[in-house]
């Protein structure tokens, strides 16, 4: 089943769109060419394409030899639900000619998938049959019954190609992908089974074929598995019917029991993707005696895997890509790649999704690295700010002037004058009292600025308006938040009641205001809103639980360190109030003794010692201790 696909020169680019249009995109300027809207686009809408060539042919004028000169055109032929082929034509941009078939019945069925060759003309598969047509007469030339085993489920034809060969013969090859993958060789109204692949193909196969000399290779793969499967496919003696007159045509039975002998146990390659291809491309060259192949994938992911492999034998290990390319733009935004080409002579052709429109580019596979990047396309961050510089330069050449907020009374203007604003009204608005304002504007930017942090979902700008513990503005900010942000700043305050207890008030206030502006809203929303209720509730409930606990421990800090701080002032000033007092009555009583003494021994400054010196207090024996009983007596006796 092909919905898009290049046409054989690869200038051109067509894919059937969802609502059943064909579009057709000109690779080389990137314009959208054409688009065509089939009459029953909605009850039989497209299915598949595939592009044709058709020959036209003029008529010579009067009077001149006739001859009959052919040329081609293309055009591109569309399968319709409904079993109706439309051969649309690039050229005149309308439908040609349309195959209907209607004196076959088992033609009226949907269109599966269609292919073309030069040599063998236009066929299409139906669940159980192919359809030769004839494009001359728009007529049906053979139908194939190709389905074995009509009873079992899934056994449907999705996929089907012609296989050319170069042996002199009439019959025609073609490959089917149904519950397994099998060669055909159609003889005018009779099919037969030459080979059958061991392979089971899912509803939506991918089918296309690279051939080289008299080799013919299949690579086949599905919508619904992460690989590609290579398999040889090259029509051999063995496969051509036999020449002799008396072979009689193969009954059923004997046809049937044909098909389990020649089979093909496992392919040749194996090739691994990322994801699930959507197109397929592959081509062989031949390099100094070798044969290599170069395939390209499209995956759904948007990516683009490029294989460059040698066919030297066979291996059961899957193969990797040589290269995977990815195409995004300055800012990381990734752009999906949607279909890819490759050249006979020349570079990887990829198309990428750029907004409406897809745009096609030439690409060198950089087999040096494992994962090409290429960045295309202009960035949201540079968007911004073309937007913005544009905004400044309107915002820098015009002047406004904003009304006070009582309005200015204007004079009624003059029937086609200008409408001014006065000098005092002016010089009255810029002098208008803040105090007298409202608190409306505040409000207003503290909505927007909340709505703006819940959709980017940034945590800064969020606690920048959440911090206000203020409950006036908490109910004029959430009182004009819109309905959608509600669950999402529930959320956001049951986050907040896990942290710190300054932010925990905060919630609280923000919680009561968000309870009272939206208290229907909250009640109608059910689980949306009933599961961070719950949240907040229980968080609320579990810090309560431990504020007695909290408090006691909280009084306790308190005593201690206020006793500390007194004990540790006491310490600090008894010693010095101690100093203080010690030295000043040692003083005192120094000062006392030295004034008693003088006063003692002033008296007998005069008397003599009684070896004729002056008592000046340094002889030994002139000392009075008081202790000794002779130095008594001899005293009272010099005294008498």
């Amino acid at each position: 089943m092909a919905e898009a696909a290049f046409s054989d020169d690869g200038k051109y680019y067509s894919a059937i769109s969802q609502d059943g249009r064909l579009r057709i995109w000109d690779t080389e300027t990137n314009v959208l060419k054409q688009e065509y809207t089939p009459d029953n686009h909605l009850t039989s809408p497209p299915s598949c394409l595939q592009w044709i060539n058709v020959s036209t042919s003029n008529s010579p004028r009067k009077g001149r030899r006739k001859s009959i000169s052919e040329q081609e055109s293309s055009c591109i032929a569309l399968g319709t639900t409904n079993g109706v082929i439309l051969v649309y034509s690039i050229a005149q941009a309308k439908v040609e000619s349309v195959l209907t078939g209607q004196k076959n019945s088992n033609v009226h069925k949907k269109v599966q998938c269609l292919d073309w060759h030069r040599k063998y003309g236009l066929i299409s598969c139906t669940s159980s049959y192919v359809v030769e047509w004839d494009l001359s007469t728009a007529n049906v030339k053979n139908t194939h019954n190709v389905n074995i085993n009509s009873k079992k489920q899934g056994d449907s034809v999705s996929a089907i190609k012609i296989v050319p060969h170069n042996h002199n013969t009439t019959s025609r090859f073609v490959i089917t992908a149904s519950s397994q993958i099998r060669l055909w060789r159609l003889d005018d109204a009779e099919a037969t089974v030459v080979k059958c692949f061991g392979h089971n193909a899912s509803p939506k196969a991918l089918l296309t074929l690279a051939t080289i000399n008299k080799s013919c290779w299949l690579i086949e793969g599905s919508q619904n598995e992460r690989l590609l499967s290579f398999w040889d496919v090259t029509i051999t003696d063995d496969a051509l019917p036999q020449q002799n007159g008396e072979e009689e045509t193969p009954s059923k039975r004997q046809r049937k029991k044909s098909i389990s002998a020649p089979t093909v146990p496992t392919p040749t390659y194996n090739f691994v993707l990322e994801d699930a291809p959507r197109i397929i491309d592959a081509e062989l060259q031949t390099e100094d005696s070798t044969t290599r192949l170069r395939l390209a994938a499209c995956t759904r992911s948007g990516v683009i895997h490029y294989y460059g492999h040698n066919i030297n034998g066979a291996t059961t290990k899957p193969i990797k890509p040589s290269v995977t390319i990815h195409v995004t733009t300055a800012d990381a935004t990734p752009l999906q790649l949607s279909c890819c080409r490759l050249p006979p002579a020349g570079d990887l052709v990829i198309g990428y999704s750029s907004g409406p429109s897809v745009l096609f580019e030439k690409v060198v596979p950089d087999l040096k690295t494992k994962t090409q990047v290429l960045i295309r396309g202009q960035g949201k961050a540079k968007k911004k700010q073309n937007i913005e510089a544009k905004s400044k330069e309107k915002t820098s050449n015009t002047v406004t002037y904003v009304e006070p907020m009582g309005g200015v009374n204007r004079k009624r203007a003059t029937p086609g004058g200008n409408v001014e604003v006065s000098m005092e009204s002016r010089l009255a608005n810029l002098s208008i009292d803040i105090k007298s304002r409202s608190k409306s504007a505040v409000s207003q930017n503290l909505t927007k600025l909340l709505v703006q942090g819940l959709h980017s979902k940034d945590k800064n700008i969020i606690l920048t308006v959440l911090q206000h513990d203020d409950p006036l503005v908490a109910s004029r900010t959430v009182s004009a938040l819109p309905a959608d942000y509600v669950p999402i700043l529930l959320e956001q305050l049951a986050d907040m009641a896990t942290r710190k207890t300054s932010q925990c008030a905060a919630v609280c206030t923000w919680a009561r205001a968000l309870t009272r502006a939206h208290a229907a809203l909250l009640l109608a929303s059910g689980a949306r809103a009933g599961q961070p209720l719950a949240k907040l509730l229980t968080i609320l409930t579990h810090r309560r639980s431990h504020l007695c606990q909290l408090l006691n421990l909280k009084g306790r800090i308190e005593l201690t360190l206020s006793q500390k701080t007194n004990t540790e002032t006491d310490v600090e000033h008894q010693p010095v109030l101690q100093y203080n007092d010690s030295s000043s009555d040692e003083e005192m009583e120094i000062e006392r003794y030295q004034s008693e003494s003088e006063q003692s021994w002033g008296d007998d400054h005069d008397v003599d010692d009684v070896d004729g010196d002056v008592n000046d207090g340094n002889d030994v024996d002139d000392v009075n201790d008081g202790n000794d009983s002779d130095d008594d007596s001899e005293h009272s006796e010099m005294s008498d």
